[in-house]
């Protein structure tokens, strides 16, 4: 894929800097190398090789190499640690006297029977592949009169190292699913030919599934909600009854809610939805690329708090946990709150029917919270802290102003938990196909990597006045700059897992060059509009940074 950077504007300026930055670097070359910082996946790779470890597999895509050693894996980005399969020239004049633990690494080699890597102190250190079995060599035969040459039998296609999964949605008598509430009876089967992300090539089960979404499913393209009879691990997901498809029909790159689980693992919440691209079949018709992924709910694997009983009405019982939704307009569970102090509309998943005294204490603990909020810039005697984890708050803000998400200020699709005897936590995030410059609501300025959303929103426009909470955010954004930076390798190799199958969703679906709600911008090509996402993505974050540390 040809991707392009913009040089106007926000990026030219850093573009300069980088020029500048790269002629100073090779005029003072060795002053740089003795300076530069080993990458922890060095650290680690030296740990296996003095250890005598060898690896089981090892996985290699565009931007970095996964080395499993058993269950255990090491990630190596091109970033730290740039690869290939041919050694390129060394510049030995930079080599600098140290140990191989001092020193940093330059290359990584990959070859059938192992890595070697080569430091900057003129060693290198091999690890093998322990899957490599060399032939013996066999001894010499004495020479056979020679046979009738045979015809020679046509070449097998070669196994693709990785294939798309697909997953196949059969209904009973095969019923229509026209509902978001009414289940219908039938059968799946999810399958993994290259056995990429499992073990087990097929799974197959008894279902039950119906659709889900607000806007979504009123789109052609329907998303659906899956529930196993009993708990299965699907696609190498820790195992689970109930599950999703997301059908991205509003997002062209077909990856932006991906993309922000992505940054969602760069920012460590406490929980991040695996989302695996698949194509989807229903009743023997294909539907497209789908995003296959864990339905959000209280459980080990996902959200997990303590479950709370009916009878946890006092004591420390009654402090938790609680699993919210803020959601403004589509209120969806029994029991829900609106704060008097700004407002804020939450409603409970779990417990799903609180008991009187749950939900005394739930809505007590939000209205104290927000009068701590209220307290900043008025009076030293605020505490939040007390009330709420700041740290998925910083988290959550970055996510959300990053991604430019029209739906982040605490209006709909936020998600907190309240444990028990913890403070209140943005647990992960959700719902993010609109984001990311695909959402039209600001005219203009749509399609403008810059300019605030989140700052001024409830509760924001209260943490902001604290200089503590804002120090967070910089501090926070300035030590994850560089991995968010690299989200765009991410996005281009989610693309390279698609492998052309993008183009047989837009065949189903033919909207390219089309608009579809709420697009602030349409291409004719798949390209262009993952173009158009690591731009906007990258100018974003350039523009973020910026203002943030000038707060």
């Amino acid at each position: 894929m040809k991707y392009r950077f913009k040089t106007s504007g926000f990026l030219f300026f850093p573009l300069i800097l980088v020029c500048c930055g790269i002629l100073l670097a090779t005029s003072c070359k060795k002053n740089v190398i003795q300076e530069k910082t080993r990458p922890q996946c060095y650290e680690q790779l030296l740990e296996k090789y003095q250890a005598g470890e060898g690896y089981t597999d090892l996985k290699e895509l565009q931007s970095f190499v996964k080395i499993f050693f058993g269950n255990e894996a090491v990630t190596v980005n091109a970033k730290d640690i740039p690869f290939g399969k041919v050694l390129p020239q060394l510049d030995k004049d930079s080599f600098v006297k140290a140990s191989l633990k001092d020193a940093y690494p330059l290359f990584m080699l990959i070859e059938d029977t192992g890595i070697s890597i080569f430091a900057s102190n003129g060693e290198s250190f091999f690890i093998r592949n322990l899957s490599y079995i060399e032939k013996p060599e066999e001894p010499d035969k004495p020479a056979e009169p020679e046979q009738p040459e045979e015809p020679e039998e046509p070449e097998q296609p070669v196994k693709p190292e990785y294939t798309i999964p697909v997953i196949h949605l059969t209904t009973n008598g095969g019923a229509k699913i026209d509902s978001k509430d009414v289940y219908v009876e039938g059968t799946i089967k999810a399958e993994d030919p290259s056995c990429h992300f499992s073990d087990v090539a097929v799974f197959e089960s008894a279902m039950q599934i119906r659709g889900r979404g607000n806007t979504t499913w009123g789109m052609p393209k329907k998303p659906y909600k899956i529930k196993l009879p009993e708990k299965a691990p699907i696609l190498g997901i820790a195992k689970d009854k109930e599950w999703v498809l997301l059908a991205n029909y509003s997002d062209k790159t077909l990856l932006r809610n991906a993309t922000a689980m992505q940054i969602s693992r760069v920012l460590g919440f406490s929980w991040t939805p695996v989302m695996i691209s698949v194509n989807v079949y229903l009743n023997g018709e294909y539907q497209g690329v789908y995003t296959f992924t864990e339905h959000k709910k209280v459980s080990k694997s996902r959200v997990n708090i303590t479950e709370m009983k009916a009878t946890d009405n006092e004591g420390e019982a009654v402090t938790g946990g609680y699993y919210l939704e803020l959601e403004n307009e589509s209120i969806s569970e029994p029991f829900f709150f609106k704060t008097s102090r700004y407002g804020v509309t939450a409603m409970s998943h779990e417990p799903e029917n609180p008991s009187e005294e749950q939900k005394a204490y739930i809505k007590q603990y939000f209205e104290d919270m927000e009068y701590r909020l209220s307290r900043i810039g008025h009076s030293s005697d605020y505490n939040y802290e007390d009330y709420i984890d700041v740290n998925s708050f910083v988290n959550y803000y970055i996510i959300e102003e990053l991604t430019k998400n029209p739906d982040g200020n605490f209006r709909k699709s936020t998600f907190l938990t309240k444990d028990r005897n913890k403070k209140l936590e943005l647990y992960h995030v959700w719902d993010f196909d609109i984001t990311m410059g695909n959402c039209n609501y600001w005219g203009d300025q749509s399609t403008n990597p810059g300019g605030w959303l989140m700052k001024d929103c409830v509760w924001f426009n209260r943490l902001f006045k604290d200089p503590a909470y804002v120090n967070a955010i910089k501090k926070r954004l300035n030590e994850k700059y560089d991995e968010l930076w690299d989200v765009q390798n991410f996005i281009l190799d989610q693309v390279k897992l698609l492998d052309g199958e993008q183009n047989h969703n837009f065949q189903r679906w033919p909207i390219l060059g089309q608009y579809v709600w709420p697009n602030a911008v349409w291409y004719n090509t798949y390209d262009e509009e993952v173009d158009y996402l690591i731009n906007f993505y990258l100018g974003r974050l350039e523009w973020l940074k910026n203002e943030v540390n000038k707060l």
